[in-house]
């Protein structure tokens, strides 16, 4: 690394610093690249280095595989320092945490369990299918008011449900539908449990004295919180509760989570006795890359003003990087040079090293099909964007997440009620109106649900098509009752293939398919991986989360077998824009740069939503280590120009946003020349 060990010891002082401020409130605002987890690791370093006592420390991470990673992260660092008992840190999610507050002041009686949160799928599947029934209305209605609600719970807004027009009869349905099913099924939607934290606090119904002992409380990603989380943040922190946030406001990017940055940015604002660090030195991006995003996120207002700084800019030797913006005539002609371009970059120097490749798509609809074939027909190794879309496109894949899901409730007592009716809603012949039906004669027999399926035989009150089903469900909970989340996927795979053909996916037309979709992926993962780390990568939410979660799998394995008998094939990276927050590339190309992809059409009717495409293109640009190339077409035809516009042929603009960062297109008819390869490698290898 280029990067002298007088700049490193210097970037590392000032995350010192920051982690020793001992002001009642911190702010740190990190660009892309600076160290925010670093410095939130010395952070906790510190405060156990002084005495503070571990149970009382308080992390908290936007998703369960970032609290994974930063808990080892937090871990391995403290172990290197004089500090001890970091294994008694407690790092969370806030939902979690939520819960863990309702639950100790008894404020979860009207479930029969802890319950626990729906994701996507299950809303999309479960919820506002059955809801819709309920209501006698479409499902999207269903999930208009279903999104007016949670909205209303995540902004703290009373009259959001009013303004998004839901009526009276509709909202008096809704009440009615979502205290029974969420007490039938143990489940909460995804704002309910902070609101109700937050509600119960102003109210009174949760005193001072029933909160955890938090001395310190650190907040990751505070640019990702809404303004239900912030509020719940600050009711924690009012009871001399010491408070550390981190994060970038030029980062957020999750407004369909209604994640709002001014928090972060108005912190000062909230806390006036607050101390603000911006850390400005940036290890990631070489200066050719991150200048010209810095230009671009300007164009952005109220924002936290930055000053980043490459330090490879004056690292030894210097690595000035490439930003390069090529126009195409047709998208085809985009998609091919791109793979051309992977293959020169392979030939290059960067064979065996094709996982520093990546490929940044805005629209997976628009994008991916055409990519993947241009890189299938050079024959190179790529992986495609995997994120939600494993549990939410194949019913496959959602089996053996509720499978799993379903063995940790037995191993662990932890009594997951929704993801039996997962299980029951993707059995092969059992569609949702059976599924409904069993919940309904449950209800009116007065059944718990996850009871159910644990009886010695299938009750005799159930008639049509419900029996089977559920006779199906027991089945598969009998089977996994000898298995352990510790099992191997080499030991316990070949039991889950069986148990997916014999009792989920037994009969028709895409049974074979759907075990192929799973032998695909399993086989893309590492034998020795636990059956509670393949949960929690199928639970991971994006690509940088499962890249985190197989990160920590590949080093546990590591540690115990150093001789891989079979080398890993890497593979060249597409991701969604979205996904990829939170990993780098060596080199990384963004194609569709265009007024439609990236800002897209809807962007470009709503200003907020054309800020938060810059910012989107702001994190896609500082993926980039040495060299970015964004490209764009100006035909589009076919399947992607259908995508987008539902024509058959589209024609489309360069984009604003390369023009904020006054980044001139160069025509290009093929993707980069052995000569032009071979120079970016250079710099891949002085990094």
């Amino acid at each position: 690394m280029p990067i002298t060990a007088a700049q490193k010891a210097q970037a590392e002082q000032r995350q010192w610093t920051v982690a020793k401020d001992g002001a009642p409130q911190v702010r740190l605002v990190a660009g892309p690249g600076t160290g925010k987890s670093h410095t939130i690791e010395k952070r906790v370093a510190d405060l156990l280095a002084n005495g503070t006592t571990p149970d009382n420390v308080y992390v908290i991470s936007f998703t369960r595989a970032t609290c994974v990673e930063l808990t080892e992260r937090i871990r391995a660092f403290c172990s290197t320092l004089p500090c001890a008992n970091a294994e008694q840190v407690r790092v969370s999610t806030m939902h979690s945490l939520a819960l863990r507050i309702l639950r100790r002041a008894n404020l979860l009686t009207s479930y029969p369990s802890t319950p626990i949160m729906l994701d996507d799928w299950e809303l999309a599947n479960v919820y506002d299918r059955e809801f819709a029934g309920s209501l006698g209305c479409t499902p999207s209605r269903a999930t208009e008011i279903r999104l007016a609600h949670d909205a209303q719970w995540q902004t703290l807004n009373p009259q959001y449900v009013n303004q998004a027009q839901i009526t009276p009869a509709e909202v008096q349905g809704f009440n009615a539908f979502h205290s029974a099913r969420t007490n039938l099924y143990c489940c909460v939607l995804p704002g309910e449990v902070i609101y109700k934290c937050v509600d119960a606090l102003q109210q009174g119904a949760l005193q001072p004295n029933q909160l955890p002992q938090i001395d310190h409380l650190i907040v990751d990603e505070f640019q990702d919180l809404n303004a239900c989380d912030q509020e719940f943040v600050r009711l924690l922190s009012a009871n001399n509760t010491v408070l550390f946030v981190a994060g970038d406001d030029d980062q957020s990017i999750y407004s369909f989570r209604h994640a709002n940055p001014d928090g972060i940015v108005q912190f000062k604002t909230a806390y006036p006795e607050s101390a603000t660090h911006v850390l400005t030195d940036c290890f990631r991006c070489t200066p050719a890359v991150l200048g010209p995003a810095s230009q671009l996120i300007t164009f952005n207002s109220n924002r936290v003003p930055k000053n980043l700084t490459s330090l490879y800019g004056s690292a030894t030797p210097p690595v000035q990087g490439r930003m390069m913006a090529w126009s195409f005539q047709t998208a085809q002609e985009e998609a091919r040079s791109i793979a051309q371009s992977c293959q020169a970059l392979i030939n290059a120097g960067m064979a065996g090293r094709e996982d520093e490749i990546l490929i940044l798509i805005s629209n997976r609809r628009a994008q991916l099909d055409m990519l993947a074939q241009e890189l299938g027909n050079l024959g190179l190794p790529y992986d495609p964007p995997r994120g939600a879309a494993l549990t939410n496109e194949y019913e496959v894949i959602r089996a053996v997440y509720s499978i799993l899901r379903i063995t940790k409730d037995n191993s662990t007592g932890e009594e997951d009620y929704p993801a039996h009716r997962d299980l029951l809603e993707v059995l092969s012949g059992v569609g949702s109106a059976t599924a409904k039906g069993v919940a309904d004669t449950c209800i009116s027999n007065n059944q718990n649900f996850r009871q159910l399926f644990y009886l010695p035989t299938c009750p005799t009150w159930f008639f049509g098509r419900c029996p089977s089903a559920v006779q199906r469900v027991m089945a598969t909970v009998q089977t996994v009752r000898m298995w352990n989340m510790s099992d191997t996927l080499a030991a316990r795979n070949g039991d889950i293939t069986t148990l997916l053909s014999s009792h989920v996916f037994t009969s028709g037309r895409n049974a074979a398919n759907s075990l192929s979709i799973w032998n695909t992926l399993i086989g893309s993962l590492p034998a020795q991986m636990t059956l509670e780390e393949l949960l929690q990568f199928l639970a991971a939410g994006s690509e940088s989360d499962q890249q985190a979660i197989l990160d920590l799998v590949n080093q546990r394995i590591g540690d115990t077998q150093p001789q891989a008998q079979v080398p890993v094939q890497k593979r060249i990276s597409i991701l969604t824009m979205h996904g990829a927050k939170g990993l780098s590339g060596k080199v990384v190309f963004i194609p569709g740069v265009e007024q439609g992809l990236i800002p897209n059409f809807k962007a470009l009717q709503a200003t907020g939503l054309l800020i938060e495409q810059r910012r989107l293109f702001y994190v896609s640009v500082t993926r980039a280590m040495a060299c970015c190339i964004a490209s764009h077409a100006a035909q589009h035809s076919g399947a992607q120009a259908m995508a987008l516009t539902q024509r058959p042929v589209v024609s489309l603009m360069r984009s604003q946003f390369l023009n904020e960062m006054s980044v001139s297109s160069v025509t290009r008819t093929t993707g980069l020349s052995q000569t032009e390869a071979a120079a970016i490698v250079a710099e891949v290898n002085n990094l």
